[in-house]
């Protein structure tokens, strides 16, 4: 399984490397959160103010703050930029409840905050991050990065180790409903709307690999391998998929 900063996810896997994507070309009609920067710039340029502002602005300040988290190497500044995140994103959402890319925003800061968390804190974490995810798809089915989360959800609930069991009880009221399977698809819908982000890739091959899927993680990791980086998050799970293919022989 691909190893590195990226996939390093803490408690059950939850806790998330580098998420904020670059923006993709030529999607102006694409309101998701991996495009949101162009259209951003693009609403700025354009002299639209209600575009540009309030949740908009909120969201974009999310990004650097996520951006600045994922450059640093103290681990002191980076969860209190992730803190920062958080609070920009939650901020964003009172501003515009409506806001798909705001939803989006809350759901990574939760994310990245396992990081920081201890596991009841880290599991309170991952059930609202997945609560946000799912209200971003509702209100924009595009939104490549929600599906990416809740794969990120699916396969880590469903590979807790026993130890975690007990905790996961505890917060969920039980084991909730969480399957590779469902790992799978979510990965493939979020490859679907953004099919050359190599940690949409990545995860998959991951899920395929606690799938029992071997040869079909290698053709993910072939993928990962190929694919242009569209960020250091991407440079991560590229650097780690070659790690493993030259492991392996490839």
């Amino acid at each position: 399984m691909i190893g590195g900063r990226l996939f390093k996810w803490g408690w059950l896997g939850i806790a998330l490397g580098g998420l904020w994507l670059l923006a993709r070309p030529g999607l102006a009609d694409d309101h998701s959160l991996t495009n949101f920067p162009a259209r951003a710039a693009a609403a700025e340029k354009g002299g639209d103010r209600a575009a540009a502002t309030n949740a908009a602005v909120l969201c974009a300040l999310a990004r650097q703050y996520c951006d600045l988290a994922y450059l640093t190497n103290s681990a002191a500044a980076r969860r209190e930029l992730v803190g920062r995140a958080l609070a920009c994103s939650l901020a964003a959402v009172r501003a515009d409840p409506s806001n798909a890319t705001a939803h989006a925003s809350v759901a990574v800061a939760y994310a990245k905050s396992c990081a920081f968390a201890d596991l009841q804190t880290q599991l309170a974490y991952s059930r609202l991050f997945k609560r946000e995810a799912e209200t971003a798809l509702a209100l924009n089915p595009r939104e490549d990065i929600a599906y990416y989360l809740l794969g990120r959800w699916n396969y880590a609930i469903a590979n807790v180790g026993w130890l975690s069991r007990a905790y996961v009880k505890l917060i969920y009221g039980g084991l909730p409903p969480a399957s590779n399977a469902a790992a799978i698809a979510n990965f493939k819908q979020a490859i679907a709307l953004a099919p050359d982000r190599i940690i949409h890739h990545a995860g998959l091959a991951l899920a395929y690999a606690a799938a029992g899927q071997p040869a079909l993680e290698l053709a993910e990791l072939r993928k990962c391998r190929d694919l242009k980086p569209a960020g250091p998050e991407d440079v991560d799970a590229q650097r780690e998929a070659r790690r493993k293919l030259a492991a392996l022989g490839q």
